[in-house]
């Protein structure tokens, strides 16, 4: 018997909707703040997200770089 049992793949009620449902209930009882995003981003999310912040960095350093000359 395993401790952390995985749920199956063919499962009409996946993990993630359990865990959606979890974080809504919690949220209703006021145990979960509404900031909590109930699915956490995906890589690829993550991925556009620092490119965006790499971006505007450079966009400020160039209009630095312009306004010193």
């Amino acid at each position: 018997m395993t401790i952390n049992a995985h749920f199956t793949t063919h499962s009409p009620w996946p993990a993630a909707k359990w865990r959606q449902q979890a974080i809504r209930f919690g949220r209703y009882l006021g145990l979960i703040p509404d900031e909590i995003p109930a699915m956490p981003p995906t890589r690829r999310q993550l991925l556009m997200a620092a490119q965006d912040r790499r971006r505007a960095e450079q966009r400020r350093a160039a209009e630095l770089a312009r306004s010193r000359h």
